[in-house]
């Protein structure tokens, strides 16, 4: 409804505008045609009214023209409205999505930790039982405190420019992110060596990018195999790939896979919270790069990530 009175104030205010630029248009023409004729050179009466009928004619002409700009100019207007509120309409659809899909997402720790708390509150209970409830409570703001920092990671994203660059070994970069992951992860993650490159970047994003893209390898991949991390040089740019031999994805999923909060539906029962790729396409803006995803079902996936090097 707020949308449909903006798109008809936004027409209205087209057609006016326009009504009003053609109706001035119409008017300097008559008078410049009216002003411009001289009557003193006018031969004779027969001359006069000629130029009467033929200034009469024009009048006929030009009302005729403005009538019929009356009919067709709030039709165009509205058309044009509609092509200018489209953006926008989508831009709040998008936004309403995310805001849906965020409350969803703080909905389940913050009922686990309700429930908890109702639970510990019911009836007395020894100090094992309520450390054993702390523990929960605490997992539950754990989550929390998660969701926020990746909410706040997508909200500034590349329009933060208060964040400090430096120039970095991407090997450090790659050993401080596998560094980060739980051990038995980190033992399943092969890295190709290759010659270092330095870098101009945000040394924990970055890091944190790396770190997405090997989490998600490792979630959607068999236990037993292995996920590789290389970096190569390519066409001025430090190019970091993440692949796996998991489950895969089709080119339409692949698509939708950096939307925020997307998860395709066979992984919907796992961990995370389809912010990771998100967050990762943020902070390859942020530094100029690009990320893409190569993968096949049932083959697995390749994630890529350029970031261009240091001058």
């Amino acid at each position: 409804m707020i949308f449909r009175r903006a798109k008809l104030r936004l027409a209205l205010s087209y057609a006016l505008v326009q009504l009003v630029l053609f109706a001035a248009f119409g008017l300097g023409i008559y008078a410049y045609v009216t002003t411009a004729f001289d009557y003193d050179v006018a031969d004779g009466e027969t001359a006069v009214l000629s130029a009467e009928a033929g200034f009469a004619n024009l009048r006929t002409g030009i009302l005729i023209a403005y009538a019929g700009l009356i009919i067709v100019i709030p039709v165009t207007s509205y058309l044009l409205a509609s092509l200018a509120m489209r953006p926008i309409l989508a831009s709040f659809e998008a936004q309403q999505r995310f805001v849906d899909d965020a409350s969803h997402e703080f909905r389940t720790p913050l009922s686990a930790l309700q429930a908890q708390l109702e639970l510990g509150l019911s009836r007395p209970r020894s100090s094992l039982e309520y450390r054993t409830i702390l523990g929960h409570s605490l997992h539950s703001t754990t989550q929390l405190n998660e969701i926020l920092d990746d909410l706040l990671v997508l909200s500034r994203g590349a329009h933060d420019t208060n964040i400090a660059m430096r120039d970095v070994e991407i090997g450090s970069i790659l050993s401080d992110a596998i560094g980060q992951l739980p051990p038995d992860d980190a033992s399943r993650v092969l890295r190709n060596t290759s010659p270092d490159f330095v870098v101009t970047v945000a040394p924990s994003m970055l890091t944190r990018a790396v770190v997405n893209l090997l989490t998600n390898a490792l979630r959607y991949s068999p236990t037993e195999s292995e996920v590789t991390l290389a970096v190569v040089k390519k066409n001025g740019a430090a190019r970091i790939t993440v692949a796996d031999r998991g489950v895969g994805m089709t080119r339409e999923q692949c698509s939708l896979a950096f939307d925020r909060f997307w998860r395709a539906d066979a992984s919907r029962a796992t961990l995370g919270r389809g912010l990771g790729l998100s967050i990762v396409q943020e902070i390859a803006n942020l530094h100029r790069g690009r990320v893409d995803l190569e993968s096949e079902l049932g083959v697995g996936t390749t994630a890529s990530l350029e970031i261009p090097l240091s001058r």
